[in-house]
């Protein structure tokens, strides 16, 4: 967690992402690929939140 001071106000920022990699070769695993990554978003807001999860894709 980071605290941002803005003015007189403070605001906790909170981060969750999900990513993978990997060389799509047709638009269709180029959506595939961006849905791997939002399930990997939600992975990390079902875990903890404020983290980053991620890896290879199955088109790596």
């Amino acid at each position: 967690m980071k605290q941002v001071k803005i003015l007189d106000l403070k605001f906790d920022i909170h981060i969750s992402a999900g990513y993978v990699y990997g060389q799509a070769q047709t638009p269709d695993e180029v959506y595939e690929m961006i849905r791997e990554a939002d399930h990997m978003l939600y992975q990390s807001k079902d875990n903890v939140r404020n983290q980053i999860s991620g890896g290879p894709s199955r088109y790596n």
